[in-house]
């Protein structure tokens, strides 16, 4: 007989949650909406999965207007990775997302008040990788993916500021 265990329906519901999770982080579904909604509920997801011990605060001026769907979706990756790093590593109180998300400009700023780090090890994707640091070399590459310049501030105890520029080819 063909009959379904508890333990089965319990094991298939968990690798439905997680699936339906993993399809939302490739595109989430606030960026249907724009970037600044997308960076505003990112804050509040990763505030609350650190139990509201890092303080997100999110300030971005926009025109209205949309960036491109690719942009949008490779900054608010790099915004994520800028993030997501903060929470592994850098044991800061309080990031700020700020600046312009405009159709003609893009200033975005990602600063924490964390341990920081040497920047001085070299911003090359090769030296990077063997250090390990996937998550800026990541971030590298998208900028450039999108044709925005990215620079990364960091020293050790005094946190880590991303800045990624971007205006349209005249």
């Amino acid at each position: 007989e063909n009959s379904i265990t508890p333990k089965f329906q319990a094991a298939y519901q968990d690798l439905t949650r997680r699936l339906r999770e993993i399809v939302s982080d490739l595109h989430p579904p606030m960026l249907l909406y724009g970037l600044k909604p997308a960076l505003t509920e990112l804050a509040d997801n990763l505030m609350e999965s650190s139990s509201d011990r890092l303080k997100i605060q999110v300030d971005l001026q926009t025109d209205g207007e949309r960036l491109p769907e690719q942009m949008e979706q490779h900054l608010f990756r790099i915004a994520q990775e800028a993030c997501e790093n903060v929470l592994r590593h850098a044991v800061a109180r309080k990031i700020a997302i700020q600046g312009v998300l405009k159709s003609q400009e893009v200033d975005l700023v990602i600063a924490d008040d964390g341990k920081g780090f040497d920047v001085n090890i070299q911003l090359e994707p090769d030296i990077l990788i063997k250090r390990r640091h996937f998550g800026i070399v990541g971030m590298i590459e998208r900028a450039h993916l999108i044709g925005a310049g990215i620079n990364i501030h960091s020293m050790p105890e005094m946190g880590t500021r991303i800045r990624l520029t971007w205006h349209p080819d005249p």
